[in-house]
Parts: structure tokens; C-alpha cells; sequence
């Protein structure tokens, strides 16, 4: 009798075990306090396991490891999510990626979604599709995926990863890319102008770009585009003009959800470091460095 019992205890030590192996494994951002509660003691990082039901533009479900009930989170409060399943194809690509060979991880990444990952997975790919065209100088490519992605509502996960220029484009920046982006500034999709602006203003169409940034930030129908474009808008600030505007600017990054902050705190380093503030943007360059919210491209 004790041994049947010990078996059987050990085979469901090894079902579980095996259920954990097998489990998606997600960070949320931790609910933010309401008027009534204090914000004095930082709230921890919240990790889940369990199996992704779906998640879009609005929310995340999913079924928590040992519960039948699916749990429901806000999309902005998704950070990272290592899935429990990642195909061969899906492997190689991002870690092409990974180690900058992009040509070959774009390839690789597009051949990837043949695999037919879930919806959100599929999103992510793309954009990190999109990311790889742009970094081996094929901007309308870059345009194209995005295009195709905006035509239905993202989780903010995958616009965290939309090929914004974040800083100065060196070694990015190529004819081709800014004549890319010139075709498209006046495209129906958001997300396309917000992306072509970005790469506008190191170039001579600076004025143009700046300009469909601030229409962008003004649409209320597209509320993350906005502030993304807002953020992307600080690029345009003179050197005399940082210092003054640094203080608001952290008042709008700290707004963001977790998910979006790496790309604007990118931008208000290289601003800092230009207008000569070296102490904030050490400080802030440091926080990316040490306690990263999320694998990014511009880390």
C-alpha cells in the first residue's frame, strides 16, 4: 500500500512538473494605486504561468497553472511573455536577431509564422519582422509589415516594438529608407505615419515629419499612437530647451505603461546627453541597463 502511494504521489510530482514545463510564463506590471491608496512603497513585478487563451488590444486570458478558471488582465499591463512552445523556425530567427544579422533574421522570422503561432505570437513576429527590415535598410518593407499589422487593433507588447527611431538613426538612415518613409507619411495607417515620422526627423524633411507628429498626438482614437508620438515629438527639443523640459518629460514617461517606456527613456538619454544633463541621463541609462523592463532592440 505505501508503495502504490508513493508512486503515486511521484507521478503527479512529474505531472505537474511536466505542466510547468510546459507553461507560458508572463510579467504583468502591477495594478497602479488609485487616488485613495499610497504610492510611497513600490509595487513588485507580477509573474504568472499557466496557458495564454488570447490576448489582443484590450486584454489578456489565460488559464493559470492548477485552475480551470480563466484569469483576465489589462493588455498594458502584459510586459514580456516567454511562451511555453517555440518552434525550430521561431528559435533561429530571433536569435539571428539577437546577434544582429538582420537580413538573415527577417528572412528567417517571416518563415517563421508558417509555423502557425497564436494570433499575438504572430504579431509579435511580424514586428519584430519589421524592426530586422528596417535595421538592414529596407524601410518599405518595414512600412509594408506595419501597415499590414495596424489593420486591426495591437497589444501594446508588439507597438513597444514598432522600428521607431528612437535616437539619431546612425548606421540605420539610408536613402532608401528616407524615401520610404516619404511616400508614406500621409498613409491611412497611424502607426505607419508615427513610424516614417521617426525616421524623418534627422533628415532635411524634419519640418514635415514634425508636423504629422503633433497631428498624431492629438487624435484621441488612437491613444497609444498619441503618446507614443508625443514621446517620439521630444526628439525635435534643442539642446537650451532639455533641460527645462526634463522634468516633464519624466512626469510623461513615468505615465506610460511599463511596456512602452524603453523606447521614449532611449530618447530622453541621447536628449540629456546632447543638452550636456550627464548625471539624469547616467541615471536613466543605468536603469535601462540594470533593470531592463523588457528585451528591446535599442538595449
Amino acid at each position: 500500500m505505501l508503495n502504490r502511494i508513493l508512486y503515486l504521489t511521484i507521478a503527479v510530482l512529474l505531472l505537474v512538473l511536466q505542466t510547468a514545463a510546459r507553461a507560458d510564463k508572463v510579467w504583468l506590471e502591477p495594478t497602479r494605486p488609485t487616488a485613495a491608496q499610497s504610492d510611497w512603497y513600490p509595487q513588485a513585478i507580477q509573474t504568472h504561468t499557466g496557458e495564454i487563451i488570447a490576448l489582443d488590444a484590450k486584454q489578456l486570458a489565460m488559464r493559470m497553472a492548477g485552475d480551470e478558471k480563466e484569469s483576465l488582465f489589462a493588455a498594458y499591463r502584459v510586459i514580456w511573455i516567454e511562451p511555453s512552445e517555440v518552434g525550430e523556425k521561431q528559435a533561429a530567427a530571433i536569435k539571428l536577431f539577437d546577434e544582429k544579422k538582420y537580413d538573415m533574421a527577417l528572412r528567417g522570422l517571416l518563415d517563421a509564422l508558417s509555423e502557425r503561432p497564436p494570433v499575438w505570437r504572430q504579431q509579435w513576429l511580424s514586428m519584430v519582422a519589421a524592426q530586422a527590415a528596417w535595421r538592414s535598410s529596407r524601410g518599405a518593407i518595414a512600412l509594408e509589415l506595419v501597415s499590414q499589422l495596424d489593420r486591426r487593433p495591437l497589444p501594446p507588447i508588439a507597438l513597444a516594438w514598432l522600428p521607431i527611431a528612437w535616437r539619431n538613426p546612425r548606421g540605420i538612415s539610408s536613402a532608401a529608407t528616407t524615401d520610404a518613409a516619404l511616400k508614406r507619411l500621409g498613409d491611412p495607417s497611424a502607426a505607419v505615419r508615427l513610424v516614417a515620422a521617426s525616421w524623418l526627423l534627422s533628415s532635411d524633411r524634419r519640418e514635415a515629419a514634425v508636423e504629422t507628429l503633433k497631428t498624431l498626438s492629438a487624435d484621441h482614437s488612437r491613444p497609444v499612437i498619441a503618446r507614443l508620438a508625443e514621446t517620439v515629438l521630444w526628439r525635435a527639443t534643442s539642446p537650451p530647451e532639455v533641460a527645462a523640459a526634463a522634468a516633464r518629460w519624466q512626469e510623461r514617461l513615468d505615465a506610460l505603461p511599463i511596456v512602452l517606456q524603453v523606447g521614449p527613456t532611449v530618447a530622453m538619454v541621447e536628449l540629456l546627453n546632447n543638452a550636456n544633463q550627464d548625471e539624469v541621463a547616467e541615471r536613466l541609462k543605468l536603469s535601462l541597463e540594470l533593470t531592463p523592463p523588457h528585451p528591446h532592440p535599442d538595449l
